[in-house]
């Protein structure tokens, strides 16, 4: 729950410097951040991460996913808890996207890039998995064709098993973006 926090808290944040910009910024792709809202495919989390994906990758049974909205910054999120109570494992798939978003809202890769250049140096880049992606503190950020995509499954400093994670849902992911959108 703390990590879905910290990343409610860091759109929000993004959202706020962005909304600090003239609404006809263009983004890096050469469109505006209020051109092409409600473009695209509105997708569900679940579609990326279901119930089944998250168990084989934590490696125990999972709980119905919780699903949660803000649409102020275009996100969907999903919290699938381990099924056994005295297990603290988790894994939280967080989607944001332009399709969802308000009509005058900043746009997914202004969040995204809002996001890392906060984290600056003490986040490590990720090859190989979307357009861009990095690993911070809540777990691993990705951006792939206007779609932002936030995992978590625990404090991922030094577990090279929570990294681990992280990349094969990462690749999961956005293997299963690229089948449906």
């Amino acid at each position: 729950m703390k990590t879905r926090n910290i990343a409610i808290l860091l759109l929000g944040f993004a959202l706020t410097l962005g909304a600090c910009k003239s609404q006809n910024k263009k983004e890096t792709n050469g469109t505006s951040a209020t051109e092409g809202k409600k473009s695209g495919k509105l997708l569900e989390p679940e579609m990326l991460i279901s119930k089944g994906d998250a168990a084989e990758l934590l490696g125990e049974d999972v709980q119905e996913g919780k699903k949660s909205e803000t649409e102020v910054v275009g996100m969907k999120l999903c919290m699938y808890n381990a099924l056994n109570p005295s297990s603290n494992r988790y894994l939280q798939v967080s989607l944001t996207q332009d399709s969802f978003m308000p009509p005058k809202g900043v746009g997914t890769e202004t969040i995204y890039r809002e996001l890392k250049k906060m984290f600056g140096g003490s986040k490590t880049n990720v090859t190989k998995l979307g357009s861009e992606a990095f690993i911070a503190a809540g777990g691993l950020y990705l951006f792939k064709d206007g779609y932002y995509i936030m995992i978590s499954a625990g404090n991922n400093s030094r577990n090279q098993e929570t990294i681990a994670i992280l990349k094969a849902a990462g690749r999961k992911a956005l293997d299963k973006l690229e089948k449906i959108r």
